[in-house]
């Protein structure tokens, strides 16, 4: 069986050994994907040891198993599942100790490796298994002390690139669920017309993340117990138009008929999946209920080759909220009835895509960095780290905050979640503080250091809330907009009041506008929150280049003068 490894090895490390290992760690810091990191890990292992064969492996939690990630010299062997017991991968599953000795005295070896000497150790950071890495000898070659020493090492190393791998793979993921999410946000509130509404957001889904099928099957209004299939993503794209599905049957149905999300990671072992006609069947299913004030519009399906995870579910489940809140507000634009309603969820939409857009567009310059400051030290990479994680955090739930004030049984709370709303981004500070402060502090955490700031607030008299908060809206997102579009190296903000008017104004030396000049989501949200107010909105060129954008209310002096 195996023997065991001393605490103090008895060779140390050539000094070839480490240079190899130093020229490793720096070539591994680089922005390379995780299967190039591991193979120049396992190209050094075997150059260190001379060995014939190396192998790296991840655990598969799923499937309680090792799975094969990286096989060298030749790659015959990647995604084999060893379960727990089972050969070096599984034996250190079971036991979480080191193996080395030979490969026919380990429990169920499944290689034909006879007596090759194998080393295997366990890949772990902060306590938890990730992984493995084994290498082995054909006889009468065998393993020294340094050798073990130098595969020790190197499990450290293969540790660091699998857990930064995993953290960076979590924020990208993220961000483009929040693109995702941002998009949807940008682009369902056009339509009016529920099975529209449903087809474009099917479209979107597999545009941005690329399921293998996106199913958005809506509640047949004359038969609550059928759901009709007609929008489509992915590979089912093409298929006949009107599916009837029952709910008593399937995934979806159970989805819809539970009013409940239904998450199956095999669907092998679901006796409810089905698969649809003429394809290979996925590996997992996500079925989201698409619901408002206890009714069931339809289901957000989606299905993947890979296995779901919380971050998936939680953003179908965002996605799901805003899709009832667009049929809903559909149904509702054709009765001249509930007009009032409409511009209420239309001016909680617009609040919607003012807050989430910033948080994205800090997210976004955040994970821009996150890599350089981790290689320049491990300590600052999990600062950054972690605040990413807290700004998905508070973007997910004020979210799902601002959506649920759109479903007519949650509009009671509105006051108490607007409040709530507006500690989170900011626009508290209004109250205490007056608009110059609270756009100073905005800037300091939204304008990155590359671009140098200027303001102006001298001629300023504090104004109402309401007339400050929307000043306060137009220069976050023209803010946000210079950072993420303009390319722009300056930036000035100035507030003044005059007899009649307050006025901001926000001026960058960009790129300007394009020639042929559309108004997105945010412009339209600026303008709209402007002219409500019966000020004048203007966008124009700056001189001598970049844009200017303008802001001007009726003058309104507030009568509690904040300090």
């Amino acid at each position: 069986m195996h023997t065991p490894i001393p605490n103090r090895l008895a060779e140390p490390a050539s000094e070839s050994a480490v240079g190899v290992l130093a020229d490793l760690t720096a070539e591994i810091a680089k922005e390379h994907p995780l299967a190039v990191k591991v193979d120049r890990i396992l190209t050094a292992a075997r150059r260190l040891t001379q060995a014939d064969i190396g192998i790296v492996g991840l655990v598969d939690t799923e499937w309680d198993s090792m799975r094969t990630f990286a096989h060298q010299p030749t790659p015959l062997n990647v995604g084999a599942a060893y379960p727990r017991g089972e050969s070096v991968g599984g034996y250190i599953l079971e036991t979480g100790q080191r193996y080395r000795g030979r490969y026919d005295a380990l429990p169920a070896p499944r290689l034909g490796l006879s007596d090759h000497d194998v080393a295997g150790f366990p890949i772990s950071w902060d306590g938890e298994l990730l992984g493995y890495i084994a290498v082995t000898l054909a006889p009468p070659k065998r393993f020294t002390d340094a050798h073990i020493e130098a595969i020790e090492l190197l499990a450290g190393i293969a540790a660091t690139a699998l857990e930064h791998a995993r953290r960076t793979d979590y924020q990208q993921r993220s961000r483009l669920r929040f693109e995702l999410i941002a998009r949807i946000a940008a682009e369902i509130h056009r339509e009016r017309d529920r099975d529209a509404i449903l087809q474009r957001a099917a479209d979107v889904i597999h545009e941005t993340l690329r399921f293998k099928t996106v199913d958005i099957p809506a509640v047949d209004p004359a038969d609550p117990a059928i759901l009709v299939l007609r929008a489509r993503g992915g590979i089912t794209v093409n298929a006949s138009r009107d599916d009837r599905l029952s709910i008593d049957n399937g995934i979806m149905g159970a989805a819809a008929r539970e009013v409940r999300t239904q998450l199956v990671n095999d669907v092998r072992r679901d006796p409810r999946y089905i698969c649809p006609p003429g394809l290979a069947p996925a590996r997992a299913e996500l079925a989201v209920p698409i619901q408002s004030a206890n009714r069931v519009h339809g289901v957000l399906n989606v299905e993947s080759d890979r296995a779901f995870d919380d971050l998936d579910r939680r953003s179908m489940e965002v996605i799901a909220d805003y899709l009832a809140v667009a049929i809903d507000n559909a149904g509702l634009f054709e009765q001249a009835a509930h007009v009032a309603v409409m511009a209420e969820r239309q001016r909680l939409a617009r609040e919607l895509h003012d807050n989430v857009t910033q948080i994205l567009s800090s997210m976004s310059l955040l994970s821009q960095t996150l890599a350089t400051a981790w290689q320049r030290s491990p300590a600052e990479g999990e600062r950054r780290a972690a605040r990413l994680q807290q700004l998905a955090q508070t973007a997910f739930a004020e979210m799902r905050m601002l959506l649920h004030q759109l479903v007519p049984s949650q509009l009671g709370s509105i006051t108490q979640v607007s409040r709530r709303s507006r500690a989170l981004v900011g626009v508290e500070n209004l109250r205490e503080h007056a608009l110059p402060s609270a756009l100073t502090k905005l800037l300091a955490s939204a304008v990155p250091e590359t671009i140098a700031v200027k303001s102006n607030f001298s001629g300023y008299v504090p104004q109402r809330l309401d007339l400050e908060e929307a000043l306060y809206r137009v220069c976050q997102e023209a803010v946000s907009n210079t950072v993420r579009h303009a390319g722009a190296k300056r930036i000035r903000i100035e507030a003044a009041v005059t007899a009649t008017h307050s006025v901001l104004r926000v001026a960058d030396d960009g790129r300007g506008l394009d020639t042929v000049f559309r108004p997105g989501v945010g412009l339209g949200s600026m303008r709209t929150r402007i002219e409500s107010l019966h000020g004048q909105f203007r966008i124009a060129p700056n001189t001598p280049n970049g844009t200017l954008v303008e802001a001007r209310l009726p003058r309104g002096d507030r009568n509690d003068v904040p300090t």
